[in-house]
């Protein structure tokens, strides 16, 4: 329920351009309900985590993600509504930009060009994690590190 609610409320936020940053706000609200309601899994901590430095980054820069633009300019597409303010989810990186090493600034060109943050690249480990426990070999970080090649099965 929390989840789709967020989907449905970042989906609002392309339509309402005036309304995005509360829409984009309230929607990490809803997903940090669905993580707090899975929070025994660590694949659910490890998204918390790249959650927590995506929402901050958000939070703290009026609702929108700021993107380096040196790195966005690798990408296909206009930077147009990003450069003139008008883009519902970015915003331009700059000097007064808060925490901006959570910001969007890594250029990442495949599978699909996009800039990314630290933020994202915790999303990305938490959701392989996942992958792995739904398909029944759970991979454990605490495990690995003990030398131990999967989770024990619950």
């Amino acid at each position: 329920m929390f989840l789709g609610s967020s989907i449905v409320l970042q989906l609002c936020s392309a339509f309402l351009p005036g309304w995005s940053g509360v829409l984009v706000s309230l929607a990490y609200v809803g997903t940090l309900l669905f993580f707090m309601f899975n929070r025994e899994h660590e694949d659910i901590r490890i998204f918390m985590v790249g959650w927590f430095m995506n929402a901050l980054a958000i939070w703290l820069n009026g609702g929108k993600m700021p993107i380096d633009l040196e790195q966005a300019k690798k990408l296909p597409y206009s930077l147009d509504a990003v450069i003139n303010g008008t883009d519902f989810k970015h915003s331009v990186l700059t000097e007064v930009t808060r925490v901006p090493f959570f910001a969007d600034i890594i250029y990442m060109p495949y599978p699909i060009p996009r800039v990314i943050s630290l933020g994202d690249v915790f999303i990305m480990i938490g959701a392989f994690l996942l992958i792995q426990r739904i398909m029944n070999k759970p991979i454990s970080l605490v495990h690995l590190r003990e030398g131990k090649n999967y989770a024990t099965k619950n």
